[in-house]
């Protein structure tokens, strides 16, 4: 006959770590504000028809406009996966605009007499 253990000599069972999809950890990067880049394509060879204009332009990172593609790509990376970009970009426009009437305010304040 089995017997049942006690709550207090039951083990804790811990569920196992979520892998990271390694493809799209190599393409893509995400940034502290959960703004996904990547790597611009058609750069890595057939560029001596290309103008120097548009290898420039290749050089750069680009950002992804899609936000639904962006949290999905945080979630297979495991990185900043609850944060919306946009609301941290509002956040930051908050705070500047609180910051400049703030500043308005005090200079606006006639200055105590000293005498």
């Amino acid at each position: 006959m089995r017997t049942r253990p006690r709550s207090d000599e039951q083990e804790s069972v811990t569920m196992p770590k979520l892998k990271t999809h390694k493809g799209i950890k190599k393409r893509f990067k995400v940034s502290a504000n959960g703004k996904v880049s990547h790597k611009r394509c058609g750069s890595s060879h057939l560029n001596s028809h290309k103008s120097g204009k548009q290898i420039r332009r290749l050089r750069k990172k680009s950002v992804l406009k899609v936000e639904a593609e962006a949290h999905r790509l945080r979630r297979a990376v495991h990185k900043n996966e609850g944060v919306n970009p946009i609301a941290v970009e509002t956040a930051k426009h908050a705070a500047v605009a609180d910051t400049a009437a703030e500043a308005e305010a005090e200079a606006g304040l006639p200055q105590p007499h000293q005498g």
